[in-house]
Protein backbone atom coordinates (compact mmCIF):
# COMPACT_ATOMS: atom_id res chain seq x y z
CA UNK A 1 0.00 0.00 0.00
CA UNK A 2 1.84 2.78 -1.28
CA UNK A 3 2.90 5.68 1.61
CA UNK A 4 2.30 2.72 4.02
CA UNK A 5 5.11 0.57 3.57
CA UNK A 6 5.53 0.25 8.08
CA UNK A 7 2.07 -1.11 7.82
CA UNK A 8 2.26 -5.35 8.11
CA UNK A 9 0.08 -6.35 4.41
CA UNK A 10 -1.35 -9.15 6.52
CA UNK A 11 -2.99 -7.83 9.96
CA UNK A 12 -2.82 -4.04 11.28
CA UNK A 13 -4.71 -1.13 12.76
CA UNK A 14 -4.40 1.72 11.63
CA UNK A 15 -6.02 4.65 13.71
CA UNK A 16 -5.71 8.43 12.09
CA UNK A 17 -6.25 11.51 14.70
CA UNK A 18 -6.71 14.79 13.84
CA UNK A 19 -4.35 17.63 15.73
CA UNK A 20 -3.03 15.56 18.25
CA UNK A 21 0.97 14.68 18.82
CA UNK A 22 1.64 11.30 19.23
CA UNK A 23 2.06 11.64 22.80
CA UNK A 24 -0.82 13.42 23.41
CA UNK A 25 -2.77 10.57 21.43
CA UNK A 26 -0.97 7.87 23.52
CA UNK A 27 -1.86 9.83 26.66
CA UNK A 28 -5.67 9.80 26.10
CA UNK A 29 -5.69 5.86 26.42
CA UNK A 30 -4.22 6.45 30.41
CA UNK A 31 -1.02 4.53 29.07
CA UNK A 32 2.44 5.07 29.95
CA UNK A 33 4.18 6.19 27.03
CA UNK A 34 7.42 5.78 25.82
CA UNK A 35 9.97 7.80 23.33
CA UNK A 36 11.44 6.35 20.68
CA UNK A 37 11.73 4.10 17.47
CA UNK A 38 11.52 0.75 19.00
CA UNK A 39 7.88 -0.94 18.20
CA UNK A 40 7.90 -3.59 21.09
CA UNK A 41 4.90 -1.56 22.46
CA UNK A 42 1.64 -2.95 21.48
CA UNK A 43 0.48 0.53 19.84
CA UNK A 44 2.67 2.50 17.87
CA UNK A 45 2.36 6.31 17.65
CA UNK A 46 3.69 8.11 13.92
CA UNK A 47 3.46 12.07 13.64
CA UNK A 48 1.47 12.76 10.68
CA UNK A 49 0.63 15.49 8.50
CA UNK A 50 -2.71 17.16 10.51
CA UNK A 51 -2.18 14.54 13.43
CA UNK A 52 -1.04 11.28 14.51
CA UNK A 53 -1.38 7.95 13.16
CA UNK A 54 -1.83 5.24 15.71
CA UNK A 55 -0.45 1.96 14.31
CA UNK A 56 -0.72 -1.74 16.01
CA UNK A 57 0.71 -5.01 14.25
CA UNK A 58 -2.14 -7.91 14.67
CA UNK A 59 -3.77 -5.19 16.92
CA UNK A 60 -7.49 -4.56 16.89
CA UNK A 61 -7.43 -1.74 19.94
CA UNK A 62 -8.36 0.87 17.16
CA UNK A 63 -11.65 -0.68 16.95
CA UNK A 64 -13.02 -0.72 20.26
CA UNK A 65 -15.45 1.89 21.63
CA UNK A 66 -13.57 2.41 24.96
CA UNK A 67 -10.14 3.48 22.80
CA UNK A 68 -11.98 5.48 20.20
CA UNK A 69 -14.23 7.69 22.27
CA UNK A 70 -11.92 9.32 24.23
CA UNK A 71 -9.23 9.66 21.64
CA UNK A 72 -12.13 11.23 19.44
CA UNK A 73 -13.40 13.56 22.17
CA UNK A 74 -13.13 17.00 20.69
CA UNK A 75 -12.11 15.98 17.04
CA UNK A 76 -12.33 13.46 14.88
CA UNK A 77 -10.94 8.91 14.32
CA UNK A 78 -10.97 6.87 11.81
CA UNK A 79 -9.51 3.12 12.13
CA UNK A 80 -8.60 0.76 9.38
CA UNK A 81 -8.63 -2.82 10.32
CA UNK A 82 -7.87 -6.68 8.87
CA UNK A 83 -6.77 -9.67 10.20
CA UNK A 84 -4.78 -12.38 9.10
CA UNK A 85 -8.50 -14.12 8.47
CA UNK A 86 -9.37 -10.84 6.03
CA UNK A 87 -11.79 -9.73 9.05
CA UNK A 88 -12.00 -6.15 8.22
CA UNK A 89 -13.67 -2.66 9.21
CA UNK A 90 -13.57 0.59 9.28
CA UNK A 91 -14.43 2.75 12.53
CA UNK A 92 -15.51 6.31 12.25
CA UNK A 93 -15.90 8.48 15.51
CA UNK A 94 -16.36 12.54 15.94
CA UNK A 95 -16.17 13.97 19.67
CA UNK A 96 -16.67 10.33 21.17
CA UNK A 97 -19.25 9.37 18.82
CA UNK A 98 -19.47 6.49 16.64
CA UNK A 99 -20.66 7.91 13.22
CA UNK A 100 -19.70 5.20 10.74
CA UNK A 101 -18.88 1.26 10.34
CA UNK A 102 -18.25 -0.94 7.47
CA UNK A 103 -16.25 -3.83 6.34
CA UNK A 104 -13.86 -2.22 3.68
CA UNK A 105 -13.26 -5.62 1.62
CA UNK A 106 -16.92 -6.77 1.16
CA UNK A 107 -18.69 -4.19 0.32
CA UNK A 108 -23.00 -4.72 -1.03
CA UNK A 109 -24.28 -4.73 2.35
CA UNK A 110 -25.03 -1.39 2.62
CA UNK A 111 -28.42 -1.75 4.73
CA UNK A 112 -28.64 0.51 8.02
CA UNK A 113 -25.32 2.19 7.04
CA UNK A 114 -25.38 6.17 7.48
CA UNK A 115 -25.21 8.10 4.07
CA UNK A 116 -22.41 10.07 5.91
CA UNK A 117 -19.44 10.52 3.46
CA UNK A 118 -21.14 8.20 1.31
CA UNK A 119 -20.02 9.82 -2.08
CA UNK A 120 -16.40 9.64 -0.73
CA UNK A 121 -17.29 5.42 -0.24
CA UNK A 122 -18.91 5.29 -3.66
CA UNK A 123 -15.58 6.95 -5.29
CA UNK A 124 -12.81 4.96 -3.64
CA UNK A 125 -15.42 1.94 -4.76
CA UNK A 126 -15.93 1.61 -0.70
CA UNK A 127 -19.63 0.64 -1.61
CA UNK A 128 -22.20 -0.92 -3.67
CA UNK A 129 -22.40 -4.30 -5.01
CA UNK A 130 -19.71 -3.60 -6.69
CA UNK A 131 -17.31 -2.38 -4.92
CA UNK A 132 -13.39 -2.70 -4.91
CA UNK A 133 -12.05 -0.32 -3.34
CA UNK A 134 -10.19 -2.82 -0.20
CA UNK A 135 -8.42 -1.78 2.47
CA UNK A 136 -6.19 0.86 0.15
CA UNK A 137 -9.00 2.90 -0.01
CA UNK A 138 -10.16 2.58 3.34
CA UNK A 139 -7.22 4.07 4.68
CA UNK A 140 -7.69 6.87 1.53
CA UNK A 141 -11.17 7.31 3.31
CA UNK A 142 -9.76 7.57 6.45
CA UNK A 143 -7.01 10.26 5.43
CA UNK A 144 -9.74 12.07 3.69
CA UNK A 145 -12.31 11.94 6.95
CA UNK A 146 -9.56 13.03 9.37
CA UNK A 147 -7.38 15.24 7.63
CA UNK A 148 -4.81 13.51 8.46
CA UNK A 149 -1.81 11.71 5.74
CA UNK A 150 1.12 10.15 6.28
CA UNK A 151 4.50 11.91 5.85
CA UNK A 152 7.88 11.37 5.57
CA UNK A 153 8.25 11.61 9.41
CA UNK A 154 5.76 8.61 10.08
CA UNK A 155 7.93 6.06 8.86
CA UNK A 156 9.39 6.52 12.52
CA UNK A 157 7.27 5.38 15.76
CA UNK A 158 7.69 8.55 17.70
CA UNK A 159 6.01 6.94 20.97
CA UNK A 160 4.50 4.07 21.93
CA UNK A 161 2.50 2.38 24.77
CA UNK A 162 0.96 -0.94 25.70
CA UNK A 163 -2.92 -0.76 26.09
CA UNK A 164 -4.19 -4.17 27.92
CA UNK A 165 -7.66 -4.77 26.81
Amino acid sequence: MSGYDWLDDDAFCATFVRGLTPREALARLGIDVFDGDDEEGLICARSAEGGTILTESNGFAGTLPEVLRPLSAGTVTASVFVNVNRVASFEHYADGRNILTFDPLFGGDEDGIPEDYLADRIELGLAGDKSEGGLAAALLLAERITEVRPNAPSDVVAAHGVLEY
